[in-house]
């Protein structure tokens, strides 16, 4: 029934993909930080995280050097930067992870699209950095689209209908413009 205040680290096992526990900031003021095991966890709703128990004390700088892939750099094969890890979905009992949402820019802007990053795409994983087998982002699925994404979607659909519609225009024009004349 306590407030603990917002999740503010993933506390992860990253060579194995699994989540362990994380961390909470009581109040803004505070520079203590709660860390909940996973066995602690009871409830997961859409907005709140139901715990069970006391938390251990820390602080940011403990929680700094614990491993963790969130916000490290997604890096294609070819070594270039295709995006940031935003955050992850994991199974709440055993804390496997299954997939990671990855963010094209800053994972903090609200409304950015998100892909879904399997285990499999990587390749390997070194703190603050991911590097996968895909070339592009493209290579892997949309799971958010942001408005932006949405309607550069649309609008390449658009340009290829219009080609289409354009191009049957021009056939007919070019027949027409063929028939003999009945004078």
């Amino acid at each position: 029934g306590l407030n603990h205040g917002q999740g503010v680290h993933a506390w992860m096992h990253p060579p194995v993909h699994r989540i362990l526990g994380w961390a909470t900031k009581p109040s803004s003021l505070s520079l203590s930080r709660d860390v909940w095991r996973l066995n602690q966890l009871k409830i997961i709703t859409n907005e709140e995280i139901y715990m069970k128990g006391k938390p251990a004390l820390s602080d940011q700088a403990t929680l700094d050097r614990f491993p963790t892939l969130i916000d490290a750099s997604l890096i294609n094969k070819n070594n270039q930067k295709i995006g940031i890890i935003a955050d992850f979905i994991f199974e709440p009992y055993s804390g496997n992870i299954l997939y990671y949402l990855v963010s094209r820019s800053n994972p903090k802007i609200p409304g950015t699209s998100r892909w879904r990053l399997s285990i499999d795409k990587i390749i390997d994983q070194q703190p603050g950095l991911v590097i996968s087998n895909c070339l592009n982002l493209d290579d892997i699925p949309l799971i958010k689209s942001s408005l932006r994404q949405d309607f550069l979607k649309n609008s390449r659909k658009w340009k290829e209908e219009f080609k289409i519609i354009s191009s049957k225009v021009n056939t007919r024009l070019e027949g027409w413009l063929e028939e003999p004349s009945w004078y």
